[in-house]
């Protein structure tokens, strides 16, 4: 694993995972490492995020034993890889296996201007709330833990994968594909 370190901050936020890794520390149950507080672990008062969100997510990492991996379809925008700002993923879906995951970026389609990647990412509690179970994300990544406990959230009881927000505005306003 090769790690970019960017800032003095960035290296301080990263040092007791480092550690921890070295030191082969394992994951129990619910109880992820304890990191500096990043935007990796979800803020009590963020906006985005209602208690039941919260509590809808936390309950499914505890059902699947403290530690549930989520498949993020992530969305390319490659008018702005190759002509704008650069390479960056958002997450308008995410599937709790590959499968479906998969199946849904298969759904929308790539196309000249579209380009859907694949990734997962393990969410764990910390203090009772949802966080991802690492701190260092790639510059590409523009999400959020909110954004990741709101779709996780919409997700139905026994169901494995949300909606996938095709639209280029708010979420809320869509349009959306699904699964059948």
């Amino acid at each position: 694993m090769v790690f970019k370190i960017v800032s003095n901050e960035m290296l301080r936020d990263l040092l007791p995972f480092l550690q921890a890794v070295t030191q082969r520390q394992i994951w129990r149950e619910a109880e992820p490492l304890a990191l500096p507080k990043t935007s990796s672990m979800l803020d009590e008062g963020d906006p985005e995020i209602t208690p039941a969100m919260a509590e809808a997510v936390a309950a499914r990492i505890t059902v699947a034993g403290g530690t549930l991996t989520a498949w993020a379809v992530l969305h390319e925008d490659v008018y702005e890889t190759r002509l704008g700002d650069g390479f960056y993923l958002h997450v308008p879906a995410i599937a709790l296996n590959s499968e479906d995951a998969h199946k849904l970026a298969a759904l929308a389609g790539d196309s000249e201007w579209t380009k859907w990647h694949i990734e997962s990412y393990r969410l764990g509690l910390a203090n009772g709330l949802p966080g991802f179970l690492h701190s260092f994300f790639p510059e590409s990544d523009e999400f959020t833990i909110g954004e990741f406990v709101a779709i996780i959230a919409e997700i139905p009881p026994g169901g494995t994968v949300s909606k996938l927000h095709t639209g280029t505005g708010w979420r809320k306003d869509g349009p959306f594909l699904s699964l059948p």
